[in-house]
């Protein structure tokens, strides 16, 4: 005799939407934090501008300041509260300079920052 399902899958969709929001806020965080304490300082302004958003990008720059990055890595978490399944994450930095780190004009960063971290999190969570 055939055996169909006990309990039905539609009732673990919740659970693994939950599940999926979990890995997503965790990684990242994981990233958040790799690329702003891969990012070189100097005034803080760097660091200060890496900018976490959901479901959108976010075009400005910050006039603020973070040397020790634990600032802007706590503002990146705290958007990530009530993260909703399957929603994009941006995590972006928007000063005209930025390029140029990343590219490794600083002897502080020669990987740069947003590549190094990327590859970093994806060996991390294989």
């Amino acid at each position: 005799m055939a055996r169909g399902w006990s309990i039905p899958p539609s009732l673990f969709m919740g659970a693994v939407e939950q599940d999926l929001s979990k890995k997503i806020r965790t990684i990242a965080i994981q990233c958040l934090n790799e690329v702003v304490m891969r990012t070189p300082v100097d005034t803080g302004r760097a660091r200060a501008n890496n900018q976490l958003s959901i479901g959108k990008p976010v075009y400005a720059s910050l006039d603020a300041y973070d040397k020790e990055g634990g600032a802007t890595i706590t503002e990146g978490a705290t958007r990530l509260t009530g993260l909703e399944p399957y929603t994009v994450v941006y995590i972006q930095n928007n000063l005209p300079y930025i390029e140029r780190l990343e590219d490794g004009y600083s002897k502080k960063a020669p990987a740069g920052m947003f590549g190094a971290a990327f590859n970093s999190v994806a060996r991390a969570n294989q």
